[in-house]
């Protein structure tokens, strides 16, 4: 069983809730699974965004990419975007405890909008590499219901949705790249973050699963 506090994030703890079995062999014998070599240029590209979608914020208006298709504005405080935008568990990013479970959530947004009722909309840039299938954007749902459930959480009310704006290269000439995009709007839930939560505090504090058949990681270690 896990000892201490148990630190979650939004983005990570998603594709862990795959496989209950390697959730638990992170939180209670501290192995991961393997990383191998992480892409730069998806982080890159995400900054090379938040700059460009900054620069309307300090216009007070919309990029032309959601412009015409969100109901809401930028959030103007950059300074507290930043905050929440730069994380590790140690600071910065938007936090807070759930005693339920004994956890800490914690995560970087990219962006975020408010509505014309002054509810807040969780917004997220995503890099491909191609176009989105008709099912890309529900690999993201998780993350995106425990963003509400943190800014609920942190006394901000959240809308009843949020956007992931897709982005891929499509062409390039002449020194210039230029990128496709999809806004996709998805209903959020704080209630479905939460039992996102309970459902990995009862896997992290059980007995070790079995492996899971269609895991590669499993695979890799039986292997």
């Amino acid at each position: 069983m896990a000892e201490g506090l148990i630190k979650i994030s939004p983005s990570g703890i998603s594709s862990l809730l795959e496989c209950p079995r390697c959730l638990w062999m992170q939180y209670n014998e501290a192995i991961k699974r393997p990383r191998g070599i992480f892409p730069s240029l998806p982080d890159g590209m995400d900054n090379v965004f938040k700059k460009y979608f900054d620069e309307f914020r300090e216009q007070g208006g919309l990029p032309p990419e959601i412009e015409g298709k969100v109901d809401g504005k930028l959030f103007p405080d950059l300074k507290k975007l930043n905050q929440w935008r730069n994380f590790d568990f140690g600071r910065g990013g938007i936090r807070t405890t759930v005693p339920e479970f004994n956890m800490v959530v914690a995560g970087a947004i990219d962006d975020l909008l408010v509505a014309p009722d002054g509810r807040y909309i969780p917004f997220d840039f995503k890099t491909r590499g191609y176009p989105t299938k008709e099912d890309t954007h529900e690999h993201y749902r998780c993350q995106l219901d425990l963003y509400a459930l943190l800014f609920e959480k942190n006394g901000m009310p959240v809308s009843d949705h949020g956007y992931l704006l897709f982005f891929w290269p499509e062409t390039y000439s002449l020194g210039m790249a230029n990128f496709k995009t999809n806004l996709i709007r998805m209903d959020v839930s704080p209630s479905r973050g939460f039992t996102i939560l309970d459902k990995a505090y009862r896997i992290i504090t059980s007995s070790k699963p079995e492996s899971h058949k269609e895991c590669e990681y499993c695979l890799y270690r039986g292997a």
